[in-house]
């Protein structure tokens, strides 16, 4: 059975006859196919020697010389379906080449995983939203988020990982485990960064109550901690409006949630603790592959000197003490029990509250620091309840509490 020709083939070939016919030159026909004379030549004498059949590829129909071995390829598959499951393509030829010191291409270990039913492709929505330009210097901007997720795959419980992600690079500066979304959790994570890199310009997080109470308007004076602390660190604060308009930070939570799930598997990681310690350099090698070039070379962050963080950075509360020198904080009761307290506070007297990021309350009256001591929690009397509000103070007890529901003004009730 003859080769069949392709069209490539069947091109060459009807140049060479046009040679031999005498109608065309070597080197015109060398300039006609984008070959070289002496490959003409060459050509010329395996169609003399073999005839039309001659054209055809030696190479077809034979294994290519690099060819994946069947032992190899059967070890890739074996690793795919144990610890690399769920590895994309990109992810596990990076994977493959540092563990298992096997270097294949990416589009060759796509095909075997489509294949094998191991990955499929997935399809990506159109961008609808116009892509805003990155701002010049690295600190200026610093989008920040917080992204719940089972990072341990059911080995330990769901946490939030909170990171900032500078507009400027992509690169993430900072990031640690939380058990969820807290004030104490960014301010940790702020902390973090300042002591590394210094003062930022501007935070971009989302409207989340920790940044912004709901509802609030541009105008109101009421301010929330991180606000607060904010504008002590002298740092503007500027809630997104969306979450596409911080799209840098949620690009980064959807790569984690892929590669550092994936990472901390093979690592062995199964708690918090364990996970904040393999996070810097997990980071370093992200920011090595993912991070870009700012457009100008200053950096934007300022010097944290003369600040002190300790005080910046914590839950302030005011309270007015009683006679007894107690206050109250969500139901537990507090006493002042240093001997300043009983000497110089009356009742009546205020004294600020700093609840820090260990746990740690310390009060303070003026430039003196008070010790507090919990006493408990408050012991509320029983409620009393009239018929009609009897099934609504029950239903908040449930598991999934119902909305009380509030009838209107004209309604008969009232």
């Amino acid at each position: 059975m003859e080769p069949t020709l392709t069209t490539q083939e069947i091109t060459r070939l009807q140049t060479l006859q046009r040679i031999l016919g005498g109608y065309l030159t070597q080197q015109a026909a060398a300039y006609e196919l984008g070959l070289s004379v002496r490959h003409v030549h060459r050509l010329l004498g395996r169609l003399r020697d073999g005839g039309v059949t001659a054209m055809a590829s030696r190479r077809r129909c034979k294994a290519p010389n690099n060819q994946i071995d069947a032992t190899t390829c059967q070890r890739i598959l074996e690793r795919c379906r144990s610890d690399y499951l769920g590895f994309g393509p990109t992810f596990l030829a990076q994977t493959l080449a540092q563990h298992d010191k096997i270097r294949v291409s990416r589009e060759w270990l796509r095909r075997l995983l489509i294949e094998n039913d191991l990955w499929k492709s997935k399809r990506r929505k159109r961008n609808l939203h116009p892509l805003r330009e990155r701002r010049p210097r690295f600190g200026e901007l610093m989008q920040m988020d917080g992204s719940p997720h089972d990072w341990f795959e059911g080995r330990a419980p769901e946490c939030t990982l909170l990171l900032t992600v500078d507009d400027a690079t992509s690169r993430i500066c900072s990031a640690r485990f939380d058990p969820t979304e807290t004030t104490d959790g960014y301010f940790r994570l702020t902390r973090s960064h300042i002591e590394r890199y210094g003062r930022f310009l501007a935070a971009y997080p989302d409207k989340h109550s920790i940044f912004r109470y709901s509802g609030q308007s541009v105008a109101s004076d009421v301010t929330t901690q991180y606000q607060r602390a904010c504008n002590e660190l002298d740092v503007e604060l500027i809630c997104a409006n969306s979450p596409q308009a911080k799209g840098r930070v949620e690009r980064a939570n959807r790569t984690l949630q892929d590669r550092l799930v994936k990472a901390m598997r093979l690592a062995g990681i199964c708690d918090m603790v364990a996970a904040n310690a393999f996070l810097p350099g997990f980071l370093e090698e992200h920011n090595a592959q993912f991070a870009h070039e700012p457009t100008c070379s200053d950096d934007a962050h300022r010097s944290a000197t003369g600040f002190d963080l300790d005080y910046i950075l914590c839950r302030r509360k005011e309270r007015v003490i009683t006679k007894n020198l107690m206050f109250q904080i969500s139901d537990n009761i507090y006493a002042l029990t240093d001997t300043y307290s009983k000497r110089n506070i009356v009742t009546g007297a205020r004294v600020e509250l700093r609840i820090h990021t260990d746990g740690r309350m310390t009060g303070h009256h003026g430039s003196h620091e008070l010790s507090v001591q919990c006493l408990g929690k408050r012991v509320r009397n029983a409620p009393i309840v009239g018929a009609k509000e009897l099934n609504a103070q029950i239903d908040r007890r449930l598991p999934n509490p119902r909305k009380a529901h509030k009838p209107a003004l004209n309604h008969p009730w009232n």
